[in-house]
């Protein structure tokens, strides 16, 4: 090989690379489009435009698939039921919203293993729907489920003998867990949703325990003159008063 044909070779390479961090930067959809199958696109292009009903049919084909192919009962199905529900919500149809997050909650409980997070979610979301419906004791079910399960609450001796079992490195990195899982935005939320649900049934003690506890972790998370903080401070003076 010529000294010639090596540069062409190099700067051919080159320009290649050039080309692909252009389009990385230019349309990073692109390279990603490779590795999704042709529905997982089609399904993308639908949420693009607008097109939630043509999403939606494009996802009900791949559980019909999953379904005839015996594997309903898969974190996969699971997810896409709950891709469902958010394209529901978006048609303004509560009714299919629900109906949806009710089935991935019910493959989710299925599963040996699962997202913790995930099935906070999912309740927070029911909850969300119940609280619209007026079905306040419901969403309350759903909103204290969503915590719980968001915060992995334990008996306060046991979780101590955890911590001692598993020594002080293991212990320190639980312990720190448990700090960002209750001082978060979506913990906090959940908090507020509490605190209202009680206010709305007139069991103000409770409401405002709750608005107690979204004001402590939302001046750790936010900080004590966040806009956020202020907020859930006028919620707390207003029981009060």
């Amino acid at each position: 090989m010529t000294n010639r044909q090596s540069n062409i070779i190099f700067y051919s390479i080159i320009s290649i690379i050039i080309y692909a961090i252009i389009i990385s930067y230019t349309n990073p959809e692109f390279f990603d489009n490779f590795s999704k199958s042709k529905e997982e696109i089609a399904i993308n292009e639908a949420m693009k435009n607008g097109e939630h009903k043509k999403a939606l049919t494009i996802y009900q084909q791949l559980v019909d698939e999953k379904i005839n192919d015996g594997e309903e009962n898969t974190a996969e199905t699971a997810s896409m039921y709950e891709d469902m529900a958010d394209l529901y919500y978006k048609l303004g149809n509560a009714a299919e919203e629900k109906n949806y997050y009710l089935k991935s909650l019910a493959i989710k409980k299925k599963l040996k293993k699962n997202d913790l997070f995930g099935f906070a979610k999912t309740y927070f979301k029911l909850g969300l729907i119940a609280e619209e419906e007026k079905q306040y004791d419901q969403a309350q079910q759903y909103f204290e489920l969503s915590l719980s399960t968001r915060l992995g609450k334990k008996d306060n001796e046991e979780a101590q003998d955890e911590r001692e079992d598993k020594g002080m490195i293991n212990g320190m990195h639980e312990s720190r867990l448990s700090y960002i899982r209750l001082n978060n935005e979506v913990t906090i939320d959940t908090f507020k949703k509490l605190g209202a649900i009680h206010n709305v049934k007139k069991e103000y003690a409770l409401a405002k325990q709750y608005y107690e506890k979204a004001l402590a972790a939302s001046k750790i998370t936010h900080g004590e003159d966040a806009p956020e903080t202020a907020e859930i401070m006028d919620l707390l003076n207003k029981i009060e008063q």
